[in-house]
């Protein structure tokens, strides 16, 4: 009988909490419906502001005051003036063999602008890859640089003269 009597204990105190919850709950809804509910205030809409046209003041011409010497720029470092000089010349066009494996141009010939990562167009052969990267060097005025199949160049500024 001992096992009964915690049961029933348990039981009885579960019924307690769950009756107390209950009566929390009602007192909640008793205290909301007693409390004056707000209305919502209505929105006032802003009304449209008149842009003010304000005349600008008249500034009075001072006279000039002689200006002063600007202190020297120091000269530019040779570095500098190749860089320039590369910016003024059109890129150059290089064929290579694309070296990378997951792509779907695996060992294909393929042309890009000097500098850039980005292949302009792939083809099957070299010879393919050469014709192409000539027509483009023309139109740019500008040349051309092939690569062997390890990297290494085999030729430079190939341009037709």
């Amino acid at each position: 009988m001992f096992g009964f009597k915690k049961r029933r204990a348990r039981k009885e105190a579960a019924r307690k909490l769950k009756e107390a919850e209950a009566a929390k709950k009602a007192e909640k809804a008793v205290v909301e419906e007693k409390a004056p509910k707000e209305e919502p205030k209505p929105v006032e809409t802003p009304k449209p502001v008149e842009p003010k046209v304000e005349k600008a003041p008249v500034k009075e011409e001072k006279p000039e005051e002689p200006k002063k010497a600007a202190p020297k720029k120091a000269e530019p470092k040779p570095v500098e003036a190749n860089e320039d000089d590369q910016k003024a010349k059109p890129a150059k066009y290089h064929i290579s063999q694309n070296k990378k494996e997951n792509t779907a141009h695996y060992k294909e010939w393929r042309v890009r602008k000097e500098g850039s990562q980005k292949t302009i167009k792939f083809f099957k052969t070299q010879a393919e890859a050469i014709e192409y990267a000539k027509t483009l060097a023309e139109n740019q005025d500008s040349s051309i640089v092939i690569h062997k199949l390890d990297g290494t160049v085999r030729k430079q500024d190939y341009s037709k003269k």
